[in-house]
């Protein structure tokens, strides 16, 4: 069991909380282009107009095979894009950008990017990392380490960046699982590189370095974009300090965490405070940030997040506190409702709605009434292990195990 619960942290790439710039980061509103969606907090400000699914339950569009992975499904252009490999025997193969019709989930094309990561402990092979995509290019990030650029009409190679050959990163234990960031027309991302390394920008076009910062070693978090004092910083959580730097690399604030090893993401609360838990740790903490300054607001034992971040909503955290799902106080830490049964799973937010899936590949539609725990029903459109977060765009839910996805109308 403790191997298991280390093993989760491989999915740091399914959680990320922020809100941030559409303008800035390049995304469009009406896309789920990147981790987490366009705002990269987990939630759409659509709305579910159908609230009982014991009675109406969504409608099943369609249900594909594509392949090992745990990377996200990104959607944009009615195209959905996201990571995959493919095993030639039973310790090679290869890792692939892939592009699939959103309307009936078929493969348009798909490129090679790298050998497949095997996992040693068996959890599941393939790539992490979960690709961001603008109008032209989409950029991803292999297991092994390797950041490339592909066109989004063929998936035709642009450029390709080592991290272990040309910065001497060092690929952790279930391989690398950084989501980049797009701000500025700048890829950001953690790297893990020798010297001042962590953390580099990237020039999007080309893929030549614009900036380095900092010491640390690839872990499996990613950073975040947070607009506070009508300044975006750019949040990054690394052995046991949280960093902050804005678009062109300089270090804003950094604060000294009480614990480390984050895999869940920062999550924002606007207009200046970010929550940041762990599974392994004492909880969660709270810090607010003034002039550049993080001080801690609270800390508490009330929320633990493993692999997959919580989202915020009207002043409470809707998360998985180990292994149930919990809605808590971001004002007290104080525990509203628990519910178990489903496992280490994800949720997203979905107007004034939970989306949660369960790490079996159930998915359950949740009011999000901190008051009492209310379900109104759900589905089972994958089973497995389904660690990874769900996409919602243009009133569908899409969701994904290690090997399959699957495409429901749910309004």
């Amino acid at each position: 069991m403790k191997n298991k619960f280390k093993f989760f942290a491989l999915s740091a790439t399914l959680i990320f909380g922020s809100v941030l710039t559409v303008f800035s980061q390049n995304i469009e509103v009406d896309t789920w282009a990147q981790f987490r969606g366009s705002d990269g907090d987990g939630t759409s400000t659509e709305n579910i107009s159908e609230s009982d699914w014991i009675q109406s339950p969504p409608e099943l569009i369609w249900k594909k095979e594509i392949g090992s992975g745990f990377s996200e499904l990104v959607l944009s252009g009615g195209i959905i894009y996201t990571m995959i490999s493919e095993k030639t025997d039973s310790i090679t193969g290869f890792e692939y950008i892939a592009a699939f019709d959103e309307a009936n989930g078929d493969l348009l094309w798909r490129s090679k990017v790298d050998s497949i990561f095997i996992d040693v402990d068996g959890w599941g092979d393939g790539p992490r990392s979960t690709p961001i995509v603008d109008a032209e290019n989409i950029f991803s990030l292999s297991a092994n380490g390797k950041f490339s650029a592909h066109s989004i009409k063929k998936g035709d190679l642009l450029w390709q960046i080592d991290f272990v050959a040309e910065f001497g990163s060092t690929r952790p234990r279930w391989g690398f699982s950084s989501s980049p960031l797009l701000l500025d027309d700048k890829l950001i991302i953690e790297v893990g590189g020798t010297e001042e390394r962590a953390f580099m920008a990237f020039n999007k076009e080309n893929g030549k370095t614009l900036w380095e910062s900092s010491k640390g070693n690839a872990s499996y978090s990613s950073g975040v974009v947070v607009n506070i004092d009508q300044q975006e910083q750019l949040v990054f959580a690394n052995g046991r300090k949280l960093y902050s730097f804005n678009s062109e690399g300089d270090t804003l604030w950094t604060y000294n965490m009480p614990f480390g090893n984050i895999t869940a993401l920062p999550v924002f609360i606007a207009p200046n405070k970010l929550f940041v838990s762990g599974v392994r740790t004492p909880g969660f903490f709270i810090v607010e940030v003034e002039n550049n300054k993080a001080t801690e607001f609270i800390s508490a034992s009330s929320m633990k997040n493993d692999y997959n971040s919580s989202v915020y909503h009207e002043g409470f955290i809707y998360g998985f506190h180990v292994a149930a799902v919990r809605c808590i106080s971001a004002e007290t830490g104080e525990v509203k409702w628990t519910k178990r049964g489903y496992g280490k799973g994800s949720l997203i937010l979905v107007g004034n709605k939970l989306l949660v899936l369960s790490d079996k590949g159930k998915l359950i539609l949740v009011d999000t009434n901190p008051e009492v725990y209310t379900e109104k029903g759900f589905v089972q459109p994958i089973s497995g292990k389904s660690w990874t977060a769900p996409s919602f765009l243009g009133g569908k839910v899409y969701v994904r195990n290690l090997t399959e996805m699957a495409c429901y109308k749910v309004k």
